[in-house]
């Protein structure tokens, strides 16, 4: 087993992670789902990030090389793909000029006796199959072979010869091959020549010597491996002798171990930040081991950073972790029990640590002159946890300026400063600072778009988002995906949330004023539900105009006039309303093309809790009430096309195919909403007032269009028939035709004030 094998490979799976994060496809972290509980949650950092600051990085040549997945097995000499390329790359330049002994071999000659030499059986095998290139290129293949064969004195012996080559030529494979001495004195159980081999590879790659494998860096963890097994902590797949250290050297073992892993660390390699996570798994397995090994102030450091551990940082995770946790119980009173650090970023952590076991009184007094991020973040925590609102948001907003602080914007990683900034949203909400609260969440929008829609959407009025967005600079441009990964959620925030305020200016009726803040042309995919362009909504604004009456004294015909435009204006509304005027949380979810009720935003002020929240704004309820649309369903705008279909059917005569046939729309519209009573009594009035219609056997579900045209003439078409039908002569035919001239004056002037007053009721 290797240093940085010592993970086994298991890859667990974690699935809606966070305290507030929706399980859906891929929703996102919202903070107030349940807000009460987001604020007073532990705080959570990136063990990797942690890990990788153990130590400084050192200022050196050593540079790092591992394969793309930090799980990979045994790779022995590290003949992996990566050494197979690099000989090659080799063979085809100048590297080996002036070392081989056949200086005739060409580069194409070069690289079949590299493979031949590759595929060969033993050592000797090697050197003639490869005869010709570099002794220290065919010496060290030599000794892989041999290697991989378990043949460990003979691959020793090879890659020793490589050790007395004249200097320049074993300077080719000098790294490597001292590398390789080390990893065979690991097998054959002898720890201080394997120490001394891996620091001998350090050292001579540190002077210059070629390393393109970063084996240099790689030794560390094969030396902390080596500490590890000796201390017995570490059992290894091959035998190794009785252990004879006694406890103290032990513990020494295990602390240069956990600092070699941290060097590596440090450089960047996630094969050490595995390693340091086992390393405190293997501790785990002994308390006497465990409470020893936390005397050292950097194991100690270690375990705090497990513990607090973020969820989901690294392909080998298990928390989030509670504090009746037997992990957690077993790392704390080990910590805990230790001398406390001095006051700076480890006490802070200790104080994580303390918050998150439960221990409020030690994290009380461990905080109690903090002045960094984190400890001040905690003790926020502490203060609202005993209702001291006013010192919370004090040092929320203290911690968050901490951060801005020069030489503090590394002191946490970049996911709880996120964290940070999104709490102290929630706490400015709840002080009734919305706007303040908005500002804060912005610069986070892509971690926390549900809060964002919920503020903006339902909290700020109108005027208040508009005076935001326009205080926003310009978009920027839309990277459109690469694939279909992300065809939902696809978030720039300026974009979507200046698409936002033009969706509710036009729900409140300020149509012109929406326009600017709509997307130019449809050229640009986001990924999600394409929105509306300038032109159309300048099209529906045409299409609202032209529903309103032309004069005070419109003629019957102009009313079918503003009916078909009432009843187009419907259409556009049931067809594009999600684009035109869509909410973009609950209840249309445009964030979410439409597809889910929920996931993104929140449809009550209190999230998903049963119980008002203790951290409302003063204001908020009616402020979400008041913001609300209408009506306040599923596909609002469904809703609002079956009304405007039913203005439509007030202009129209009542036993004409277009009112009949807009009453059916109407009711379509109402079912597609499911608003049953809507489509209920809608057919209910088509009974009553409308004609039979062969095709409304299925009112409301098949309609057909109606027929404006016929409506236009229905009341002349209708005198035409009766004066037709009671004319028995020419003299008579005159006399009913101007009786009828008569009557129809005096019906028209009746229906005139009927209609004339039914509009001024609807509007």
């Amino acid at each position: 087993m290797s240093s940085n094998r010592i993970i086994v490979g298991a890859v667990v799976a974690a699935a809606c992670l966070g305290v507030a994060f929706a399980c859906g496809p891929n929703f996102p972290w919202q903070l107030l789902d349940n807000r009460d509980q987001a604020v007073a949650d532990p705080v959570g950092l990136g063990f990797n990030f942690e890990a990788s600051r153990l130590v400084a990085a050192p200022r050196d040549r050593l540079q790092l090389v591992e394969p793309r997945d930090p799980t990979w097995g045994n790779y022995d000499d590290k003949s992996t793909p990566e050494v197979v390329t690099s000989e090659r790359t080799e063979a085809q330049s100048d590297a080996w000029q002036g070392l081989m002994t056949d200086a005739s071999l060409d580069a194409k000659a070069r690289l079949a006796k590299l493979a031949a030499a590759r595929s060969a059986g033993d050592g000797e095998a090697v050197l003639a199959a490869g005869k010709g290139l570099p002794a220290a290129v065919l010496d060290y293949i030599a000794g892989a072979v041999e290697f991989r064969a378990a043949n460990f004195d003979d691959a020793l012996r090879w890659f020793q010869a490589i050790d007395r080559l004249p200097a320049d030529q074993r300077r080719l494979r000098e790294v490597a091959a001292t590398y390789m001495q080390g990893r065979i004195y690991q097998r054959l159980g002898e720890p201080a020549k394997a120490r001394a081999a891996f620091q001998a590879t350090r050292r001579i790659a540190g002077a210059g010597a070629p390393d393109p494998q970063g084996l240099a860096v790689t030794s560390l963890g094969e030396e902390a491996l080596v500490d590890l097994v000796e201390a017995g902590v570490s059992k290894p797949e091959w035998a190794i002798p009785p252990l004879t250290t006694d406890a103290a050297a032990r513990q020494a073992m295990i602390a240069n171990a956990v600092r070699l892993y941290a060097e590596q660390a440090s450089r960047g390699s996630k094969m050490a930040l595995l390693s340091l996570r086992e390393v405190v798994r293997l501790l785990l397995k002994d308390a006497a081991t465990l409470r020893r090994a936390a005397a050292d102030p950097l194991i100690r450091r270690l375990l705090v950073a497990y513990v607090v551990a973020r969820d989901g940082s690294t392909v080998w995770e298990e928390g989030p972790y509670g504090p009746d946790d037997e992990m957690v119980v077993s790392i704390s009173e080990a910590v805990v029990a230790q001398p406390a650090p001095a006051p700076g970023p480890d006490l802070d952590r200790l104080a994580a640590l303390a918050y998150q076991t439960g221990r409020y009184e030690l994290a009380e007094k461990l905080t109690l002159q903090a002045s960094g991020p984190l400890g001040l973040w905690i003790r926020a925590k502490l203060a609202l946890r005993r209702d001291d609102r006013a010192a919370a948001i004090k040092d929320w907003l203290a911690a968050l300026g901490a951060l801005e602080q020069p030489g503090t914007q590394q002191a946490i990683d970049s996911e709880s400063q996120t964290r940070l900034r999104g709490e102290t949203a929630v706490m400015k909400l709840s002080q009734g600072e919305y706007r303040e609260s908005l500002g804060l969440l912005f610069p986070v929008a892509t971690t926390f778009w549900g809060d964002v829609i919920y503020v903006a959407e339902r909290v700020l009025t109108v005027d208040e988002l508009k005076a935001f967005v326009d205080a926003l600079p310009p978009a920027q441009p839309v990277t459109p995906p690469s694939d279909d990964s992300e065809w939902w959620y696809r978030v720039q925030p300026t974009r979507e949330l200046r698409e936002l305020l033009a969706r509710r200016l036009l729900r409140v009726g300020r149509i012109p004023e929406s326009v600017p803040y709509f997307e130019a042309s449809s050229s640009l995919k986001r990924g999600r539900s394409d929105g509306a362009t300038q032109d159309e909504v300048r099209s529906y604004l045409a299409a609202v105009e032209a529903t309103r009456p032309g004069s005070p004294f419109d003629w019957p015909w102009q009313w079918v006039d503003r009916a078909e435009a009432l009843f187009k204006l419907s259409v556009m509304t049931r067809q594009r309303g999600l684009q035109l005027m869509g909410t973009e949380g609950p209840p249309d979810e445009v964030a979410l093309g439409g597809s889910f009720p929920s996931g993104i935003g929140q449809s009550s002020p209190n999230g998903y809790r049963d119980t008002p929240s203790k951290l409302l704004g003063p204001d908020e309820v009616r402020r979400f009430a008041a913001s609300a649309p209408m009506p306040d369903t599923r596909y609002h705008y469904r809703g609002v096309a079956a009304d405007q279909a039913l203005a439509a059917a007030d202009y129209l005569p009542q036993r004409s195919q277009a009112y009949a046939a807009t009453l059916c729309w109407a009711a379509r519209h109402a079912f597609a909403s499911a608003d049953l009573a809507k489509a209920e009594a809608t057919y209910r009035r088509y009974v009553a007032t409308g004609a039979y219609q062969p095709w409304a056997r299925n009112f409301g579900r098949e309609c057909a269009e109606p027929d404006f045209a016929a409506a236009r003439t229905f009341w002349q078409r209708r005198l035409e028939a009766w004066a037709s039908h009671y004319a028995g002569s020419v003299q008579r035919h005159a006399v009913l035709v101007a009786s009828a001239a008569v009557a129809a004056a005096v019906l028209l002037a009746v229906l005139f004030r009927l209609r004339r007053s039914r509009r001024a009721s609807a509007g």
